[in-house]
């Protein structure tokens, strides 16, 4: 007999097709249902959902307060609201939150509704309906080479990587604790895969005022975790890139690219980025606007858009003037964070004596 989830569980992982079905009604006439008071109180809901998926704290408990079907309405509510502010990172930082949700509530769960023994190996029937749904495929502590590499291309971890694992017979060996990794990983990539929905505009124009409560929010934990834009602290690779610019010189795609995803990624809006560009003698608005809206994924691409790490950066030839910080960093954006936090100080120089005397300037 299939397993069938309690409404508890299903407002747990509100992404299950048993989740969705029951409100579906509910939906069907969306517009109906945002001019009353109870669908208000829950986009209010979906709205503190998402605030509380792009705040920066890490150890956020998810607890469910309210019945099973409203919390379900708050997470596709939510999805909905996103898709009308349609800003690339928080929509990635709602499918994270919402994957890291799931992963809580099945780690907890799986406590005390394990011990199903099926052929495969010992698994929950919670565990069994999600990663079926999932299209996850793990028999025996064990999933399939082509499915493995695929759940896994987005991961950076080492220990994920196939020359690191234990590969017989076309299987890839899995622990319990990385069986939920993956079915978060792939909970993730799906929810991400269909977002932004395609909202009739007559909806977002409805939800304009959450959605500028979002933005607000969402700009104003943006600048308290970068602070306010500071050129000054810009990593010496960024620097270079808008003095070409000043220059007149036309920058390469790739640093087109980064210089773009970086202003973004610190918080400055389109037109901010845009400005920046307007220093290049050959400044076009409409083509320097289509090009940043498109990197900064307000272009209606699906494509996940970045700073560049600084291998990248070497690999393209656009990590010049190192200093000190760049050797203790990693990404541009860690050295602006710790070079807005405080002024960077070299190690101090050594004390001269013997046999540690300062070279000759003349010696070659």
């Amino acid at each position: 007999m299939d397993f069938v989830p309690s409404g508890k569980e299903l407002s747990h992982f509100p992404f299950l097709k048993k989740a969705q079905d029951p409100i579906r009604a509910r939906f069907a006439s969306l517009g109906t249902l945002l001019s009353t008071p109870k669908g208000q109180a829950l986009v209010d809901k979906a709205v503190t959902r998402i605030k509380e998926a792009s705040a920066p704290r890490k150890n956020h408990v998810p607890t469910v307060s309210d019945s099973p079907e409203d919390e379900i309405a708050a997470y596709a509510l939510a999805r909905i609201v996103a898709s009308c502010v349609n800003d690339r990172q928080l929509i990635d930082r709602l499918t994270r939150y919402e994957s890291e949700r799931a992963y809580y509530f099945l780690v907890s769960e799986e406590e005390w509704n394990s011990g199903y023994m099926q052929a495969d190996g010992e698994y929950s029937r919670l565990w069994t309906a999600i990663a079926d749904e999932l299209g996850i495929r793990i028999e025996r502590d064990r999933m399939p080479v082509p499915d493995y590499v695929e759940l896994v291309a987005p991961l950076h971890d080492d220990r994920f990587r196939l020359i690191n694992r234990r590969v017989e017979k076309g299987f890839v060996a899995i622990n319990k604790n990385e069986r939920y990794e993956l079915l978060r990983e792939r909970v993730r990539v799906m929810l991400r895969r269909d977002l932004p929905h395609r909202v009739p505009k007559d909806i977002c124009e409805r939800l304009a005022p959450c959605a500028a409560e979002i933005k607000a929010a969402y700009q104003e934990q943006m600048l308290r975790q970068f602070g306010k834009v500071e050129e000054g602290a810009f990593p010496p690779c960024m620097k270079a890139l808008i003095a070409a610019l000043a220059a007149g010189v036309n920058l390469t795609h790739a640093g087109r690219f980064s210089l773009t995803a970086f202003l973004h990624n610190i918080g400055m809006d389109s037109a901010g980025i845009a400005a920046l560009y307007a220093r290049s003698p050959d400044f076009d608005v409409e083509k320097t606007m289509y090009q940043v809206e498109h990197i900064t994924g307000r272009g209606g691409t699906s494509t996940e858009y970045t700073t560049p790490a600084c291998a990248a950066m070497q690999t393209t030839g656009l990590c010049v003037h190192r200093d000190p910080l760049c050797e203790k960093v990693s990404h541009p954006l860690n050295y602006y964070k710790v070079k807005k936090s405080r002024p960077f100080r070299p190690a101090p120089a050594k004390p001269r004596g013997p046999g540690n005397e300062a070279p000759d300037p003349k010696t070659p």
